[in-house]
């Protein structure tokens, strides 16, 4: 799948309440690797994100990605350690790409589109599972820019996280 082709096919749109079955099924098939995601969490996130965009490709929805900015009512452990170590960052909360269409770039289109629209905030942050490890998105993280600034156990140990920032 050449750059072109995609680039004539693929769109974003702002996600919506109609966008909510595909997204939570979407969602539960690339866990662990992503947190959950139940109807109260996507209304929440259509409330208060900052950013929730789905990516359609030759017609049909392919993706999503989710961003906040700083001094929104998210209770996630890693969104509080970089607003309580950053005062100017857009967050990404989770990127998910059907199977069949990752590594072919959509990440990319997702990243520079967040860029775009955020390039007043210093910084993009993120974090990448290491436990479980998630080698997909540390090696796409790395090869996009990102630094890791530190790290964090969660779920009572279950998890270990990079957390990550661009420079904007």
């Amino acid at each position: 799948m050449s750059a072109e082709i995609i680039m004539d096919k693929y769109q974003f749109l702002n996600a919506e309440f109609a966008h909510k079955d595909f997204t939570i099924e979407l969602n539960k098939d690339n866990m662990p690797a992503v947190g959950g995601l139940d109807e109260n969490s996507y209304n929440r996130f259509l409330d208060y994100s900052d950013y929730f965009k789905l990516i359609k490709y030759d017609n049909k929805f392919i993706g999503f990605m989710i961003a906040l900015l700083p001094n929104r009512p998210y209770d996630s452990v890693n969104y509080k350690w970089f607003e309580k170590n950053y005062k100017s960052f857009i967050y990404i909360d989770r990127i998910v790409i059907s199977l069949k269409y990752q590594n072919k770039g959509f990440g990319n289109y997702f990243y520079d589109d967040l860029k775009n629209n955020f390039r007043d905030n210093n910084f993009m942050a993120c974090e990448v599972n290491i436990v479980p490890k998630n080698e997909i998105s540390m090696k796409f993280h790395k090869k996009y820019g990102f630094e890791e600034v530190g790290q964090q156990s969660t779920e009572n140990g279950k998890k270990l996280v990079s957390l990550q920032l661009l420079s904007l």
